[in-house]
């Protein structure tokens, strides 16, 4: 690999590596040993890039977009590669795959969603959210995904009695900490997010959304500024060697239920064969 990341020092860059705190993937303040999947690809970035110097800067999430928008020396490993962000970032191609978000809800209370699994294990959301015995907890400034909000949305707008919405800054966090009071019968949340909150004891579970289970895909974005436009080349050629890596792989595994583990690593197999998007 030297040979493609060999560059000369005047192509060296200085870039700002924005960050924020969003556990368990992303802990920048944590010890080495709990560091998370986000702060390791960090730290192998710089291993391999030395070329470059890449400074963290940990943010509330807003403000992290919003520097992005305002170009400069900025690149990321955390936003999500959509449309609107594609008008002021570039992204790379994926350098890992993770669950997207799914149904979280009280182990104790599988019976009262089995009518909603498909038989894959998959859960109909769209039927769920129809339902008003059973109510849901969001994050009122959180976006879930376009499936999901589209979903979401018409049930938001029109106050619907089975959605409680939380407005709190770690809403991850307050909403975890609700279900398990049950002060509703389940939320959204990545199934590491969910392992976080409710450990050492595991008293919730996690469902794929049917329609919405394939992996998502980790990319590394820069702002579309010539500031970054040789930390972008050689971060997108970094990106093809890390989505085998094992360092990686742990790191996100860790904090999988044990009953997600099989398979995640067969989504993955599958995910890693098929052409490029």
């Amino acid at each position: 690999m030297g040979g493609w990341l060999a560059l000369t020092p005047v192509q060296a860059e200085n870039i700002t590596w924005l960050s924020s705190d969003f556990p368990p993937l992303a802990m920048p303040g944590a010890s080495p040993a709990q560091k998370g999947y986000m702060d390791k690809l960090l730290q192998q970035v710089r291993n391999k890039l030395p070329q470059h110097q890449f400074a963290e800067e940990v943010l509330p999430w807003p403000r992290v977009l919003f520097l992005a928008q305002s170009g400069g020396p900025y690149c990321t490993a955390m936003a999500a590669h959509t449309p609107e962000r594609e008008e002021f970032l570039r992204f790379t191609v994926p350098y890992g795959y993770v669950y997207p978000v799914g149904v979280v809800a009280r182990l104790q209370d599988k019976g009262l969603f089995s009518r909603f699994v498909n038989p894959d294990g998959e859960l109909r959301l769209h039927d769920l959210l129809r339902t008003t015995e059973l109510r849901i907890g969001v994050a009122g400034q959180r976006t879930y995904g376009a499936k999901i909000d589209s979903m979401l949305g018409p049930l938001l707008q029109s106050g619907a009695r089975q959605v409680f919405t939380v407005h709190q800054d770690n809403s991850t966090k307050s909403l975890i900490g609700m279900l398990k009071k049950k002060r509703f019968d389940y939320t959204l949340s990545y199934p590491g997010e969910a392992a976080f909150y409710d450990s050492p004891v595991a008293n919730l579970h996690f469902y794929p959304i049917a329609g919405n289970s394939d992996l998502l895909a980790g990319r590394f974005s820069c702002t579309k500024s010539a500031q970054t436009d040789r930390s972008f080349e050689d971060l997108n050629r970094l990106a093809l060697s890390m989505r085998k890596d094992n360092t990686l792989l742990d790191s996100y595994e860790r904090w999988l239920p044990s009953y997600l583990v099989q398979p995640f690593r067969a989504r993955l197999e599958r995910q890693l064969a098929s052409p490029l998007p």
